[in-house]
C-alpha cells in the first residue's frame, strides 16, 4: 500500500514580477489552499517564481522509512484567472531542482472567484530515467512561469508536492511474516 506525504513550500528562490498578497513571503502564500486570503499573482509574460519545498523529515519520514525505488512525485496546484470571461490564464510549472525538467502547462479557467485544482503528472522516474531517491526529495524545487499565451493575471493559492512511496518497514514485515 502506498503512503503519501505532502511537501509544502518552505523557501522562495528567484522571483521576477510575481506579487504576494496576504503573507510576508511568496512561499507562505502557497502553503495552504485558502483562496483569496493569500496568493501569488502575475500578469507579466515569462515571469518566473522559484519555490523550494520542505524535506520529508519535516513529516517524520527518514530515508530508512522508504523502500528504494518506490517513490512517485506530482505537484498539486490551485489557481484561477482574474479575467471574468473568456480565455484562461496559463502557468507553466516545471521541476527546477534537483533537475530542470518535466514542464507542464496549467490552464486556469476564467472564473469570477473560484479556484481550481490542477494536479501534475505523477512521475515514478527522475529526468535521467532512474528512480527518485530520498536525497532528491530533500532538494525539490518547482518553477512557475507565467505563460505568454494569454495576457490575463493568474493567481496561485496553493502549490505542493505529493509524494507516494512504499514503507520499507511494511515490506520487511510482509517478507518475514510470509517466510517464517
Amino acid at each position: 500500500m502506498a503512503l503519501v506525504i505532502t511537501l509544502l513550500p518552505n523557501a522562495t528562490g528567484n522571483n521576477t514580477n510575481w506579487i504576494n498578497s496576504g503573507e510576508s513571503t511568496d512561499h507562505e502564500c502557497l502553503d495552504d489552499d485558502n483562496g483569496d486570503s493569500s496568493y501569488v499573482s502575475c500578469g507579466v509574460d515569462n515571469a518566473e517564481l522559484e519555490i523550494e519545498f520542505q524535506s520529508p523529515s519535516a513529516h517524520g519520514v527518514v530515508e530508512a522509512d522508504i523502500m528504494p525505488g518506490s517513490i512517485s512525485i506530482a505537484f498539486i496546484s490551485s489557481g484561477r484567472s482574474t479575467h471574468r470571461r473568456g480565455d484562461p490564464a496559463l502557468v507553466d510549472i516545471a521541476f527546477d531542482a534537483p533537475w530542470a525538467s518535466f514542464t507542464e502547462s496549467c490552464s486556469y479557467d476564467a472564473h469570477a472567484s473560484s479556484y481550481e485544482t490542477i494536479n501534475g503528472t505523477t512521475r515514478s522516474t527522475n529526468p535521467l530515467g532512474g528512480a527518485w531517491t530520498y536525497t532528491n526529495l530533500e532538494n525539490m524545487g518547482l518553477v512557475c512561469t507565467k505563460d505568454g499565451g494569454f495576457p490575463h493575471v493568474v493567481r496561485l493559492t496553493y502549490l505542493a508536492l505529493r509524494v507516494l512511496y512504499t514503507s520499507a518497514a511494511a515490506d520487511n514485515a510482509t517478507f518475514f511474516g510470509a517466510n517464517f
